[in-house]
């Protein structure tokens, strides 16, 4: 028994002591941020020249990984839109897909090809994804794909109703159908998703974890972040605004203190978190209640796009 107290309490001095190092070292930490962070323009859209930076970031990657700390949040969606107009008009990206089943995307898919149907009526299935943000997304999707009658655009769904009490055969479901309509298309990939989807970290047994294993460097994870704001959940089925902000202690309170308020950062820049715990907002579809979730800083995302203040998404009104 005395054992047993004896260790408990070096667990605690050692938690005590790695706090206190995360706490001294967080101001050095800020002063890499603001050094290696590239800065975006805090008004979107952005100019489409904005985004140049990530033509050198992502060469030689075959899928990309757009997170997002929640499935509702305005300024999330304009940015994830704006770097797949990016990747798809200037990186040769032609296959996007979404953490929503097929049997909702292929209706949605043969309006990219063809026009055919009512965009909005095809969306309504979609959920908290039953947005103007996504809805005008798809729209220039669709432009691209009547300019570029030789190179279209393919979206695709990866989700199953099947495996959504199981996240583990879930996530090894997305990852699997991901890579095989990514080979069988001959097409690089975007996948847009909820971060805890694209964790790297092997433990996690994320959908990005098995890309990682199968991928290696040619997968590369932009984890999507805020600090506070307002964002949309579903409520029996409705959109539902509220109001939420990071624990104060959170990885998402340290990059609220850097001097910008939207910025990309890439952990590959002599990273000196060197895979700390961290912890980032994360919210979740039905506004159970808010859980930050746990990342490995620098392994899980190879990079993050933060964006210091945000709001909620625009529901798709249906004519």
């Amino acid at each position: 028994m005395k054992n047993k107290y004896l260790n408990n309490y070096r667990k605690v001095l050692i938690l005590i002591f790695m706090l206190f190092s995360y706490s001294a070292s967080g101001q050095d930490s800020i002063n890499w941020i603001n050094k290696n962070a590239q800065e975006l323009n805090s008004d979107l859209p952005l100019n489409i020249s904005d985004l140049d930076f990530l033509k050198t970031e992502l060469a030689n990657k075959t899928i990309i990984g757009l997170g997002e700390a929640s499935h509702g949040t305005h300024e999330f969606y304009i940015l994830k839109a704006q770097v797949i107009s990016y990747l798809v008009s200037k990186v040769d990206f032609n296959l996007i897909a979404f953490e929503v089943p097929q049997s909702i995307m292929a209706p949605i898919n043969s309006y990219l090809q063809t026009g055919e149907g009512n965009l909005k009526e095809l969306m309504k299935d979609l959920a908290l994804y039953s947005t103007e943000e996504i809805y005008n997304s798809l729209l220039w999707l669709r432009q691209y794909n009547i300019s570029k009658p030789n190179n279209k655009v393919i979206l695709i769904g990866l989700d199953h109703e099947d495996y959504w009490s199981n996240p583990i055969t879930r996530d090894k479901f997305m990852a699997e159908n991901l890579i095989k309509s990514s080979d069988s298309e001959r097409k690089k990939a975007i996948v847009w998703t909820h971060n805890a989807h694209l964790q790297k970290d092997s433990v996690s047994l994320s959908m990005g974890s098995y890309l990682k294993r199968q991928l290696g460097d040619q997968f590369y994870a932009i984890g999507f972040d805020t600090y506070q704001g307002t964002v949309n959940v579903l409520k029996d089925g409705k959109f539902e605004t509220h109001i939420f902000k990071a624990e104060e202690n959170s990885f998402s309170h340290m990059l609220a203190q850097t001097k910008y308020s939207s910025f990309f950062l890439p952990f590959h820049k002599g990273n000196p978190f060197n895979g700390v715990t961290g912890f980032i907002t994360n919210i979740y579809s039905d506004w159970r209640e808010p859980k930050p979730l746990s990342i490995k800083i620098g392994v899980d995302f190879d990079s993050i796009l933060f964006i210091r203040n945000t709001t909620h998404s625009i529901k798709l009104p249906i004519d």
